[in-house]
């Protein structure tokens, strides 16, 4: 499990900083009460999690 997590470490950095900065927008547009447009980002962020899941090849 080790060697597989190293090989896929950079890939999964990336996705890791695209959802931070997915979820910094999002926040942002919850604390402007800005609702329609959080809640156009939700199917970005949830992609983003089932993207991390998979890189990891477990559900969570």
């Amino acid at each position: 499990m080790s060697k597989t997590l190293d090989i896929r470490e950079a890939p999964l950095k990336v996705l890791h900083q695209q959802q931070i900065a997915l979820l910094r927008v999002w926040r942002g547009h919850i604390a402007a009460e800005r609702h329609t447009e959080a809640d156009a980002l939700l199917p970005k962020l949830l992609l983003s999690i089932n993207a991390i899941a998979s890189g990891l090849r477990t559900t969570g």
